[in-house]
């Protein structure tokens, strides 16, 4: 923002003292080197209202960067070489900034005071921004406050890394932690998905974690999410469970969670045609998931900003959230400024990163590619991920569902009528949750059943004296 800039008749935030005493701290300073230590992650030139005091800061800043030492005579020449002496105020004005500053101890607090004003300076830049923006109504009103939600966010976290933590402060709080886990029953330290074969690799799904689950489409990977959901949220009724569906509607996603929840055909669901025990089944069910903190938002066509806002906006009203899925990741919306790949990858990352602030386990599904359809192990693989970029560097998990059935055909019928997919003969069968990537855990296999008419996945029951079966 300009100097002169004013909104409504007020003088842009700015300190101009503040400026002054950063910038002379440094030049008075007896270790200026340990004062840029300091500053410098704070703030950087653009945050200094003042063009002479942006200069000044960026000749600083130079010198730095070539290991020479800060003063007076230094800056100067410094200076000329950038052809900014002039823009700088000139020697005198140097001079004027070392006689300027109280004490150069507090440079940390100043500099604190030059990115206060920084960010309301870019504040306002933005909020006029949205405000032009909705008068032309160049933009959809969606993609406009997309826009300011992701300028917001990127005010507020438009400063470097936090300090260094000490070792043994880390060690205390990993003690803790394993104190907490010692007091838990079993191995499962994170949110339990409710399949042990699966919970006894990864441990349960912890905060900040992303996990990918991807599958052919009509393997079962939304059945295999909205059945980790419920499990979670009645497990956890005190944690809210957010589900994002990006291709199906609220009341068909409710319905599969009802017929796997009480046992009913998903079929009879959608005709209505309930026997006496299915409406039982279908009662207890509705009461069973009523009685959850599950979320859903349906809207198609979302963007990444959007999600974010939204679980900002629930976790201040409901507390922290248990688990976040998304269904799924290659329907979220970009920038439609790059590539589709660069978008996705984009996409992932900032998944990831908002996994982290919220410190709660993100499962988002994906779609695998048809190149899988042409190799005699039909088993996915990495590679397999659709525009998959940066996904598989930053999940936490890579999970793969694979069925057997979902490929065997009948080669005698052409008509493929006899397809396992279509057939109620093959309604319950086995299928393999492949760990591909686990940072927390083994890698390995789940095997569990599915059985399709109910939308129902259910652990496998190997005891010598009993068939599989599920509940």
């Amino acid at each position: 923002m300009a100097e002169e800039t004013q909104t409504m008749g007020l003088q842009a935030p700015q300190d101009n003292v503040a400026e002054q005493s950063v910038l002379g701290s440094v030049l008075i300073s007896t270790d200026p080197t340990d004062t840029m230590a300091v500053i410098s992650p704070i703030i950087q030139p653009n945050d200094f209202f003042r063009t002479a005091h942006r200069v000044i800061f960026s000749a600083m800043l130079a010198l730095d960067d070539q290991q020479r030492p800060i003063d007076q005579v230094t800056l100067v020449n410094q200076l000329n070489t950038m052809n900014q002496l002039e823009n700088a105020g000139g020697e005198a004005y140097l001079i004027d900034l070392a006689l300027a500053v109280p004490i150069a101890g507090n440079a940390e607090h100043y500099a604190n005071i030059v990115k206060d004003k920084a960010q309301r300076r870019a504040m306002i830049d933005l909020l006029q921004g949205a405000t032009q923006s909705a008068y032309s109504e160049d933009d959809a009103v969606d993609d406009a406050l997309a826009k300011i939600s992701q300028g917001l966010d990127g005010i507020t976290t438009n400063r470097a890394g936090g300090d260094f933590k000490r070792i043994a402060d880390v060690v205390n709080r990993s003690f803790e932690q394993l104190e907490l886990n010692a007091r838990t029953d079993g191995s499962i330290t994170g949110l339990a998905s409710g399949y042990p074969a699966l919970d006894n690799m990864t441990t349960g799904f912890g905060g900040g974690e992303m996990i990918i689950v991807a599958a052919r489409p009509a393997v079962g990977k939304t059945a295999f999410v909205l059945n980790i959901a419920r499990n979670v949220a009645i497990n956890n009724p005190a944690l809210p469970v957010v589900i994002f569906s990006l291709e199906m509607g609220d009341t068909d996603l409710v319905n599969r969670m009802l017929a796997s929840t009480g046992n009913i055909n998903s079929q009879h669901m959608r005709t209505g045609e309930l026997d006496d025990n299915e409406w039982q089944q279908l009662t207890i069910a509705m009461g069973s998931l009523a009685n959850t903190k599950i979320f859903i938002d349906d809207t198609p066509g979302i963007k990444v900003t959007e999600i974010r806002s939204k679980l900002r906006r629930l976790e201040k009203q409901e507390g922290q959230l248990g688990m976040v899925i998304i269904d799924y990741l290659q329907l979220i919306e970009g920038s439609g400024s790059e590539s589709r790949q660069q978008e996705v990858s984009a996409i992932s990352r900032a998944i990831k990163k908002m996994a982290m602030e919220l410190n709660a386990p993100v499962i988002a599904l994906s779609q695998l590619s048809r190149g899988v359809e042409q190799r005699q192990d039909k088993r996915p693989v990495m590679s397999d991920i659709r525009e998959s970029g940066s996904i598989e560097q930053d999940a936490d998990i890579v999970a793969f569902l694979y069925r057997e059935d979902y490929y065997e055909r009948d080669n005698n019928d052409t008509d493929n009528q006899n397809d396992p997919r279509e057939s109620e003969d093959a309604d319950v069968g086995e299928i393999e949750v492949i760990l591909e990537k686990n940072r927390r855990g083994a890698r390995g296999t789940a095997r569990l059943l599915f059985v399709k008419s109910y939308n129902k996945f259910s652990s496998i029951d190997y005891r010598p004296d009993a068939t599989a079966g599920f509940g």
